[in-house]
Parts: structure tokens; C-alpha cells; sequence
């Protein structure tokens, strides 16, 4: 038999040329499937940490106050939710005196939904140094992210605002399931900021 230009036959008859193209194929269709493998993975991973999910820390649901951020006699506070349950936070009511504020002029105290939230009422001139309010989310529970802007000008040296923490019995935080969140910490630390 004759296996033409270049070509040999093996022992078991085959074209030795046939048998190379065969396998050279059938290790380049592999490459490209595994190729594709990766690719895939790849784009999953990115979209994966795109929503988030790759930066998200488990932990107790928390209502974050952070400390005055200040611009000349200007200033203003974050309060934020974090790890927050049944859907996230879709409401919050401070009772009277469950806010407390210092070197803060009151009558300048200005409480702002973020992200969904309405303020639907706020007292800050009534009792001096203490203030209450209520704001919600109507549409849907926040999980993370700032919910509330306190702006305010102050009236001397180093303004403090804070939510009681002593009291929990004083703030009542809703979900967006109709729920109450019975467990949740206050965190006091740092200024919050949604990704």
C-alpha cells in the first residue's frame, strides 16, 4: 500500500499522517473547551463581586452613627444600617431624648431621608441637648447604606450627636418584611458609606 507524499502506514494499517491530524484536532477542540471553562469562570467571579457579594461581611445588624464631619461652623452626621435582616431596615422611630446632641445650635438641626428614606418627623428644639424622630423607607428595606443626613451648625467646640445606646427601648427599627428587628447593636465608631 501506498500512503502517499510524506506519509507512512503503521502497523495496525493506519496512516500515521490521519492519526497525528485526528489527534492534533481533538487536542485543540480540549484546549478551546477548557478555554471557555475559564472564561465562563472568569465572567462569573466578576459579576459575582460586582453585586457586592464578594466585599460582604456577615455580622449582627447594626445602626451606624458616625462622628461629625465638619466644614467651618458647618457640620453633619451619616446614620447607616449594616447586616440588616428580614429584607433590611424600612423604618425607624426615635422616642424623645433618644437623641442626644452637644455644641450643636438646635433650631439648625435638619434630619434627610437617603437612599428611599423620608423623614416623616423631627424634633430637636424641644427638650435642650436631646431630640427624637421618625423616618422610613415606603418602598423597600435597606440591607446596608446610609439612610439618614443630620446637618446642623454648632454652637462651640467639638459637637456631638448620638442615638442612646444605653436605651434601646428608645429607637425601634422596622423591616421591610412589617417586623420588628428585636437584635441589632449601635456602632459609633466611624462614618458610614454604602459601596
Amino acid at each position: 500500500m501506498k500512503a502517499g507524499p510524506g506519509r507512512s502506514i503503521s502497523r495496525n494499517g493506519l496512516i500515521d499522517g490521519a492519526v497525528c491530524g485526528s489527534f492534533a484536532r481533538e487536542r485543540s477542540v480540549r484546549a478551546r473547551v477548557a478555554l471557555l471553562g475559564l472564561l465562563a469562570g472568569g465572567v462569573i467571579l466578576g459579576l459575582f463581586a460586582c453585586t457586592g457579594s464578594w466585599f460582604a461581611t456577615p455580622g449582627n445588624a447594626t445602626l451606624i452613627v458616625g462622628t461629625p464631619i465638619l466644614a467651618g461652623a458647618k457640620g453633619e452626621v451619616l446614620v447607616s444600617a449594616a447586616n440588616m435582616p428580614a429584607g433590611g431596615l424600612a423604618s425607624i422611630a426615635v422616642d424623645d431624648l433618644g437623641i442626644t446632641h452637644t455644641n450643636i445650635a438646635p433650631a439648625s438641626i435638619r434630619a434627610t431621608g437617603l437612599n428611599g428614606f423620608t423623614v416623616l418627623a423631627q424634633d430637636f428644639a424641644t427638650t435642650p441637648g436631646k431630640g427624637r424622630l421618625v423616618a422610613v423607607n415606603p418602598t423597600s428595606g435597606s440591607v446596608g447604606g446610609t439612610i439618614l443626613k443630620i446637618a446642623f451648625n454648632t454652637s462651640g467646640e467639638t459637637p456631638t450627636f448620638r442615638i442612646q445606646s444605653e436605651d434601646k427601648g428608645k429607637v425601634t427599627l422596622g423591616s421591610a418584611l412589617n417586623t420588628l428587628i428585636a437584635t441589632w447593636e449601635l456602632g459609633t465608631t466611624k462614618a458610614y458609606y454604602a459601596k
